[in-house]
């Protein structure tokens, strides 16, 4: 027994002596928070019809509210929702012997989506993630009607469109409050305009397959985090794409949001 005594004192001590650092190791892991946040979106992008042999640009601008989940090393998932306006001006319709150039400017829609943000590994102050983010407009109906012709024309349509965008992150994190980042992008739009058009006494309806040229692209953004609760990210991107008529050209998106975390 004397024996012993030396031996279970070390064990105590040697327990007592790690207990510290431990705890301090469990509370530094943050937990999962709440987050909630606004921001706003623009999109330029070019897009083909008619099995492409017509092209155009969907010009969207929107603004979203966000509620998610952050988890331990930033990595978070959200759901967004909110209103804008589509311009599909370009668009030419050929359900009648009159053909219709669509000129009538932006209509509005409402906007749900989802974003995915996944940190896989931090060598030194670099940290290399994945992100992926879903949109999808629900267009509403406009209603229009055309003079120009011996006949007035009356037309009403909608349109429905989805937007997915996912790629590789490679952020800076070695200053306290800035975060530059940059990304490379595969991404898909895809959706269909609904038109119903009306010249006494003829009458058609006509669906518009349309898909957005490009599907790789990049984009330069900046989280800025002056204090743990609360983070405002901006970003730009750009995607090339080849015109049907030859040549390259840009289409450039841009979003700005500010995120509360609880």
């Amino acid at each position: 027994m004397p024996k012993r005594t030396p031996l279970l004192a070390g064990f105590i001590l040697a327990a007592l002596a790690a207990g510290p650092p431990l705890a301090a190791a469990q509370d530094a892991v943050p937990p999962v928070r709440i987050l909630v946040g606004v921001g706003g979106g623009f999109l330029s992008h070019a897009i083909a019809w008619d099995e492409k042999t017509g092209s155009s640009l969907l010009d969207t601008g929107y603004g979203t509210i966000r509620v998610g989940v952050e988890f331990p090393q930033k990595a978070s998932i959200s759901l967004l929702a909110g209103y804008g306006g589509c311009g599909w001006n370009g668009l030419i319709f050929r359900a009648l012997p009159v053909s219709v150039d669509y000129q009538a400017g932006a209509i509005g829609a409402i906007f749900l989506g989802a974003e995915i943000q996944m940190p896989l590994a931090k060598p030194g102050d670099w940290e290399i993630g994945l992100g992926a983010r879903y949109l999808f407009s629900i267009g509403s109906t406009g209603d229009w009607t055309m003079t120009e012709l011996n006949q007035v024309g009356t037309f009403d349509g909608r349109a429905d469109w989805m937007w997915v965008q996912a790629g590789p992150t490679l952020t800076y994190r070695g200053f306290e409050t800035f975060s530059p980042y940059a990304s490379v992008f595969y991404e898909r739009l895809w959706g269909t305009f609904t038109m119903n058009e009306n010249i006494n006494p003829l009458t058609g309806t006509e669906e518009k397959k349309i898909k957005g040229q490009g599907v790789i692209g990049a984009a330069l953004g900046m989280i800025i985090e002056p204090g743990d609760s609360f983070r405002i990210k901006a970003e730009g991107s750009l995607i090339p794409f080849t015109r049907l008529a030859g040549g390259v050209a840009l289409s450039a998106g841009a979003s700005l949001q500010a995120i509360f975390l609880f």
